[in-house]
């Protein structure tokens, strides 16, 4: 997946087409069609008053773990471009083992980091899970960045490291003509201020089963949906472990359904410390859902 991180750096947004077989995105959909159905179209001015959604993705089912956090692929590219000290792909864990990495320690935390190499966090971890469903008419949604949700908290830095990642899985097809979301390559690399023009803007389209891969720093939106049938797709983005999440995982998945899941995608949704921010004392590997410390009265 080097070329795909490479051109995410570049660009800000990448098309992955065809990595989810047609069946699976039919049945991840069905999950979630009865609690679409129920919704009239909506979302107010921001979302142009005609989508319907449907949150907390990854406590409606394990396959959405199964096929969407644990995606080798998706990891290794969220593993690429936010360069965790504690990768989540099975490949960058084997290299980080192979290069004997030495473990988090107060020296670490005070070594210079460089954005294009790392490590940016200790992990990361979901940001956020919906499955929109965009109708027929309305406006298209203001371009827009991820990263905007934490100012003035946190400012734009074109040089420095990225603050988030997102996926947003076909679902269906998405063409012109549904309103297939809207992009501007290259704006992550913009200073704070400068304005999209209208030729800057391309549209990911892309048939079901693909994914569209963008950082939080590049302008996006969707566009207006122009056909009776509905474009569905689900998005999830991924933030650096100090950052707070946009979607409260511990409240959006019950806990006795966390535990049903494997370990990764457990510390992925957001159960997973460090010895910097977030510390809990005693646990292995940082798993907040590990053998909890015995204390007395």
């Amino acid at each position: 997946m080097s070329g795909a991180v490479s051109e995410i750096r570049k660009n800000g947004v990448v098309i992955i087409e065809n990595l989810f077989e047609p069946d699976t995105m039919n049945r991840l959909f069905n999950r979630l069609s009865p609690s679409l159905d129920s919704q009239k179209p909506g979302g107010g001015e921001f979302f142009g008053h005609r989508k319907r959604s449907v949150n907390g993705i990854f406590g409606r089912g394990r396959e959405f773990s199964e096929h969407l956090l644990l995606e080798e692929v998706l990891l290794e590219i969220a593993d690429g471009i936010l360069l965790p000290d504690i990768p989540m792909s099975t490949s960058a864990r084997e290299k980080k083992q192979n290069e004997a990495s030495s473990q988090n320690s107060m020296n670490d935390m005070m070594t210079p980091i460089n954005p294009a190499s790392g490590p940016n966090c200790h992990h990361y971890k979901i940001n956020a899970s919906v499955c929109i469903q965009v109708c027929e008419g309305g406006d298209n949604q203001p371009l827009h960045r991820d990263e905007w949700r934490y100012r003035p908290y946190v400012t734009r830095d074109p040089e420095g490291p990225e603050l988030s990642i997102a996926f947003m899985v076909a679902l269906s097809d998405f063409t012109s003509e549904n309103g297939a979301t809207r992009f501007v390559p290259g704006s992550n690399q913009w200073e704070e201020g400068r304005h999209p023009k209208d030729s800057e803007i391309v549209q990911a389209v892309m048939p079901k089963g693909s994914v569209a891969v963008w950082l939080g720093s590049v302008y996006h939106g969707l566009g207006i949906n122009e056909i009776p049938e509905a474009r569905n797709g689900l998005i999830f983005s991924y933030v650096l472990d100090h950052l707070a999440q946009e979607e409260n995982q511990f409240t959006a998945i019950p806990r006795d359904f966390v535990e049903q899941l494997p370990k990764r995608a457990q510390q992925i949704i957001g159960y997973h410390s460090s010895a910097g921010v977030n510390f809990i004392d005693g646990l292995e590997d940082g798993h907040a859902l590990g053998k909890q410390p015995e204390y007395g009265n």
